[in-house]
């Protein structure tokens, strides 16, 4: 007989912080990147820690690895039935699919109607409807460039039940193994075959799976990990030691990477392997949230960033409609630092607003829908 897992507020409120990361970004660099320093603190700035807001989807893919394998780990585990393949589909395509096909339903009719953003042919509207703007050729160009990680999101969707299996703590080490072969030899050469083009273009095609499959399965290992020690009983006796490893991997890596600079894109070794080394660091902070250590517990499982975490979909899909708007409305000669703090103070409240709509009248409509889990 399995038992069933706790609740784990702090992964939610660790997803509510991994979109909040990702809009911070987004809004410092296109305000010009400022240093901003804090207040009262003489050298100490914030900007590092805007810089690397675009690992907030490395965050979410290996946060939603982790998750979403929990129930396949009690199958392998704890004697729990198998999941139902095709309900765990169709509940994964209601979580993604309606929230995404409105937002592009309204910003194809404001294009159409008032001018503003572009409208799709034919063959780009179907690529969008089936999320393969970033597969094979000729590839379409996402009307919304934060919409390049659905098709690698979903692509995981697809392979985890076929992975699943896989977690067998005896097959671990080679499921590990075979990952990172797979990753790197893409990555490589994926890198070779597209040197010439321009770096935006790079970035997509290098970060495609089966380029982001290690952050995917080391997620998953470290949830099977979870299962199996909570099945056992099993806790570390200072959890908060794993909490403070995981920060000062990340942080070591940050800075690394943020010394690299715009020669990762051109071949540096970070290139095939950051992504790699930021999950494995990712995972101890990921176990100490699940297992409520109290600096997390007070730092995640939060009212709100709970309910941050909630809407996040909605926070990630919303932000650069919202953001690039009000960024044109800004005189060009504003200090950065003041226009992004001044972003910050329409684009959070308005972005907040925005996701808990599509949140309370798309999302969760849909959500409520979803079948249970069930065994096939």
């Amino acid at each position: 007989m399995s038992e069933r897992l706790p609740e784990l507020p702090a992964l939610t409120g660790l997803r509510g912080f991994a979109a909040l990361w990702v809009l911070l970004f987004h809004a410092w660099a296109l305000s010009g990147a400022p240093a901003l320093a804090i207040p009262g603190t003489g050298s100490v700035q914030l900007g590092w820690f805007m810089n690397l807001g675009w690992a907030g989807v490395d965050l979410f893919f290996c946060l939603s690895a982790f998750l979403l394998v929990l129930p396949f780990a009690q199958w392998r585990y704890g004697g729990a039935p198998r999941p139902d393949t095709g309900r765990y589909l169709l509940r994964r395509v209601l979580r993604i699919y309606p929230a995404y096909i409105a937002q592009l339903t309204l910003l194809l009719l404001v294009a159409a109607v008032f001018g503003y953003g572009q409208t799709l042919d034919g063959k780009a509207l179907v690529a969008h409807m089936f999320l393969w703007f970033n597969l094979g050729e000729p590839r379409f160009d996402p009307l919304l460039g934060v919409w390049f990680t659905l098709p690698i999101e979903f692509g995981f969707y697809l392979l985890l039940p076929l992975i699943a299996p896989l977690i067998d703590r005896r097959y671990w080490p080679w499921l590990l193994i075979a990952a990172l072969a797979v990753t790197l030899v893409t990555r490589y050469l994926l890198h070779l075959a597209y040197l010439g083009v321009s770096e935006p273009m790079r970035v997509i095609m290098i970060e495609r799976l089966p380029g982001r499959l290690d952050q995917f399965v080391i997620g998953m290992l470290g949830g099977a990990a979870f299962v199996a020690a909570s099945l056992a009983q099993w806790r570390p006796r200072q959890p908060a030691l794993w909490l403070f490893a995981g920060l000062v991997g990340i942080a070591l890596l940050g800075a690394v990477i943020l010394r690299v600079g715009d020669a990762y894109w051109r071949g540096h070794p970070l290139l095939f392997v950051w992504h790699t080394l930021f999950s494995v660091c990712l995972v101890p902070i990921l176990l100490a949230s699940a297992w409520g250590v109290a600096p997390v517990a007070a730092l995640l499982a939060n009212r709100p960033l709970r309910y941050l975490g909630e809407i996040s979909f909605g926070v990630y899909l919303w932000h650069m409609p919202i953001l690039v708007p009000i960024l044109a409305h800004l005189p060009d000669s504003m200090d950065p630092a003041a226009r992004f703090w001044s972003l910050l103070a329409f684009v959070v409240p308005a972005t907040v607003m925005v996701a808990h709509l599509s949140h309370r009248f798309i999302e969760q409509p849909f959500l409520r829908r979803k079948p249970p889990h069930r065994t096939g």
